[in-house]
């Protein structure tokens, strides 16, 4: 019998995404996502422990709409690798608590609170 090891559960949720390891940077697709990490498709020459500066686009339409985080490499394969996030900033893991909870809903919009400067939170629509 096959036990699923994973601590979180993964939506597959695909999006454009750039991955900067300094001085290799890539612009691949994230396939699935949880709140640990993320599986992203492409050939790669990176190792695991490796680190890298994520962008992640919410947003089929607007690129600007992201998630930015910092990963590390977990695994490597034929198809691509997995990622765990190891820092991100608040809005962003709320908005992947949100997909979590959500996950048949695919709109999402930057709402801005009535703050200078603008603070923003997430809100399906």
């Amino acid at each position: 019998m096959r036990y699923n090891r994973r601590q979180f559960s993964r939506i597959k949720f695909p999006r454009p995404v750039l991955l900067d390891f300094g001085e290799k940077k890539y612009e691949c697709s994230a396939t699935n996502f949880s709140l640990g990490g993320m599986y992203v498709q492409g050939w790669f020459e990176q190792q695991p422990g490796d680190i890298c500066d994520i962008k992640l686009c919410i947003s089929e339409t607007d690129l600007e709409m992201s998630i930015e985080a910092v990963c590390s490499v977990v695994r490597q394969d034929n198809d691509g690798l997995a990622l765990r996030f190891t820092s991100m900033e608040p809005d962003g893991f709320l908005f992947l608590q949100e997909a979590l909870l959500y996950r048949n809903n695919a709109h999402w919009c930057k709402q801005p609170n009535k703050t200078n400067p603008p603070v923003y939170s997430w809100k399906i629509i």
